[in-house]
C-alpha cells in the first residue's frame, strides 16, 4: 500500500472559478482571520495571476509553482502590527490520523519578491476541530491565540529565499483525533527572528507563498526477507513504496543502485544489505541477507526452477506444485509485509489463505532450516 497524502487539494490545483482571489477559492481550503490570497493561472487580476503578479513597481513578484499552476500565501510579518498577522490556511485532512502512528507533515514556502523583510518559525497545526474559517469578503473576525503548532521551522534559520522554495516538515505522533490542518504563523513578534533582508523592496512585510502541503504516514524501511540465489542470478530486493523520501543501500556491490527503493541485486557472494530511509524527520533501516550458492547445486536449485504456485493472485486456495519426488523434507512460512510470521508448516499442495485480509505475503521454503526461495503471493 502507498502512502496518502491526507491532504485534499494539495497544491491547490483545483478551484471553483477563475475570478476569486482569495482562498476559499481553492476546493477544500479557507482562510482563517484574514482572507489568504490565492493564485492560479487562469486569474484575470494581474495581481493573482501566476507566475507574475504586478500591481504597480512596488507590488510585483514572480515565482513558478513548485507543482501545477497555482499556490497561496500567509503573511509572516507585518510592520503595521505588534502581534502575528493572523493570516492562515486551513484544511480539512481526508481521513483522522491514527493513533500513536507517526506522520510527516511537510509544506513549502517562498518569500514574495516585494517583502522587506523575513522571519523564521512558520508552521503547522494539527488540531481535532476546525477553527471558525472567513467567509468570502468577510472582515476579520476570529484570531488565533495560545496555540503552539507541531511543526515549525527553525528558530533563528531566515526563511529569505526569493528565487526557490523552501521546505518546512517535520515528524508528528498522532493521539487519534486530528482532522484539521492549519498553517501560518502561530508565535508573537517578540518570539521571532525577523530580519530587514531586502531593505531597498516597498513593503513592510514578510509574505510567502505556499505550495505542496502534504501530511502521509511514515512508513518504515522494508529490505524484503533473506533470499537464496545461485551465482549469476539476481533478485529484486526491497518492498519500499514510493512515497516522498531518501533511500540508501549499503554495501554497493551488487546493486543496480544504490538510492532508489527496490534495487536489483546481483551479489557474486553472500551478502547483507543494509536500507536505511529518510521520509521527513523519521529514518528507519531494515536489512536482508542473500544467500549465494554454486551453480549446478541439484535438488535445491531445482526446486527454485521448478516452482509453481497458482492461482496468483488468489481470493481463497493457491496450489503449489514442485516437479520433484523430495517435497517431505521441505517447510513453507507464510508472512505478511511486515515480516509477521501467519503460517510455519510442512509441505502441503494446497493453501487456504482465504481467511487473510488483501494484501500482498510472501511465501518461503525451507530445507533443513536452510531458506531456498521466497515468493510473493497477492490475495485479493
Amino acid at each position: 500500500m502507498y502512502a496518502q497524502n491526507l491532504v485534499p487539494n494539495s497544491s491547490f490545483e483545483q478551484k471553483y472559478d477563475c475570478t476569486m482571489a482569495i482562498l476559499s477559492n481553492a476546493k477544500e481550503w479557507c482562510s482563517v482571520s484574514n482572507n489568504c490570497t490565492y493564485f492560479y493561472s487562469c486569474q484575470t487580476d494581474p495581481a493573482a495571476q501566476t507566475p507574475l503578479q504586478y500591481v504597480n513597481n512596488c507590488f510585483q513578484s514572480y515565482q513558478v509553482a513548485r507543482t501545477g499552476n497555482a499556490y497561496a500565501s500567509i503573511y509572516g510579518y507585518i510592520t503595521s502590527s505588534s502581534n502575528t498577522p493572523d493570516r492562515y490556511a486551513q484544511v480539512k485532512l481526508i481521513d483522522t490520523l491514527k493513533s500513536s502512528k507517526i506522520y510527516c507533515v511537510s509544506f513549502y514556502l517562498s518569500l514574495w519578491n516585494y517583502s522587506q523583510y523575513s522571519t523564521d518559525k512558520i508552521g503547522a497545526v494539527l488540531t481535532p476541530t476546525p477553527f471558525p474559517c472567513l467567509p468570502p469578503a468577510t472582515a476579520p473576525n476570529y484570531t488565533i491565540t495560545g496555540v503552539t503548532p507541531q511543526i515549525f521551522s527553525p528558530a533563528g534559520v531566515q526563511l529569505n529565499d526569493t528565487l526557490n522554495w523552501m521546505e518546512v516538515s517535520g515528524t508528528y505522533t498522532a493521539n487519534g483525533t486530528e482532522t484539521y490542518l492549519t498553517i501560518g504563523d502561530f508565535f508573537l513578534q517578540s518570539q521571532h527572528s525577523i530580519v530587514q533582508s531586502y531593505p531597498t523592496n516597498c513593503n513592510g512585510v514578510a509574505d510567502y507563498y505556499l505550495d505542496d502541503v502534504s501530511v502521509e504516514e511514515v512508513q518504515v524501511a522494508k529490505a524484503k526477507n533473506d533470499t537464496l540465489i545461485y551465482a549469476m542470478d539476481s533478485v529484486i530486493i526491497g518492498a519500499n513504496n514510493s512515497e516522498a523520501a531518501l533511500f540508501s543501500w549499503q554495501p554497493s556491490a551488487g546493486l543496480s543502485c544504490t538510492n532508489c527503493p527496490n534495487p536489483k541485486a546481483s551479489p557474486t557472494i553472500t551478502t547483507t544489505y543494509t536500507v536505511t530511509k529518510t521520509q521527513c524527520k523519521a529514518v528507519t533501516s531494515d536489512v536482508i541477507t542473500i544467500t549465494v550458492s554454486p551453480t549446478g547445486l541439484t535438488e535445491e536449485k531445482q526446486l527454485i526452477k521448478n516452482l509453481f504456485i497458482y492461482p496468483n493472485p488468489s481470493k481463497d486456495k493457491i496450489n503449489i506444485k514442485v516437479n520433484t519426488t523430495a517435497t517431505e523434507q521441505f517447510y513453507i512460512k507464510l508472512t505478511d509485509v511486515l515480516g509477521k510470521e501467519i503460517m510455519y508448516d510442512k509441505f502441503k499442495t494446497e493453501l487456504d489463505i482465504s481467511s487473510l485480509p488483501d494484501g500482498i505475503y510472501f511465501l518461503s521454503f525451507y530445507k533443513n532450516n536452510q531458506l531456498l526461495v521466497t515468493k510473493k503471493v497477492v490475495k485479493q
